[in-house]
């Protein structure tokens, strides 16, 4: 089942020229909601670069899409990894939360790798991620007990594992 589209909104593939909007949505998003991440959610993670990477590495097999409002400004984006059945990244700017932008997302992102033959999605998100973890849960994700642990610029990160039947 699709999400529908919330009013106004348009889901498309993201485009190289979509590389830095959907960092400045990823940025804004961190500060927001990782503030449990202290200075390190402060600013940003990635360079522009890096994110111009990042689409690239995305095209076909794997898959970004991004959610536009009727300007045609990038409001959220999401990636999937079909070979590995896996949603690899969901972000909404806060300014759009509570719009549905991240359900009509996920929704998306799961029909893709149903549409791949994926019969199980995964997903990784942090541990302390509250919001993550209740609107992962509301789609139908359940933690399976693994857990992924790095490092990142000094900081130790733990990710839960969380897997839904398609």
């Amino acid at each position: 089942m699709t999400e529908a589209a919330p009013q106004g909104i348009r889901l498309r593939q993201a485009l190289a020229s979509d590389a830095q909007a959907i960092g400045a949505v990823f940025d804004a998003a961190v500060r927001e909601g990782w503030g449990y991440l202290g200075e390190l959610a402060r600013e940003p993670m990635f360079t522009a670069a890096d994110w111009d990477k990042d689409v690239a590495d995305h095209a076909p097999p794997n898959l970004m899409l991004v959610a536009t409002d009727e300007g045609g400004r990038v409001l959220g984006f999401t990636a999937v990894h079909p070979k590995d059945c896996e949603m690899y990244l969901l972000f909404v700017h806060p300014d759009a939360a509570g719009r549905g932008i991240g359900r009509m997302l996920l929704s998306a992102a799961d029909g893709a790798l149903r549409a791949a033959g994926c019969s199980e999605a995964f997903l990784y998100t942090h541990e302390q991620n509250d919001r993550a973890l209740h609107v992962y849960a509301s789609a139908g994700y359940r933690l399976d007990g693994s857990v992924r642990e790095s490092d990142f610029r000094g900081t130790k990160l733990r990710e839960l594992r969380l897997v839904k039947r398609l």
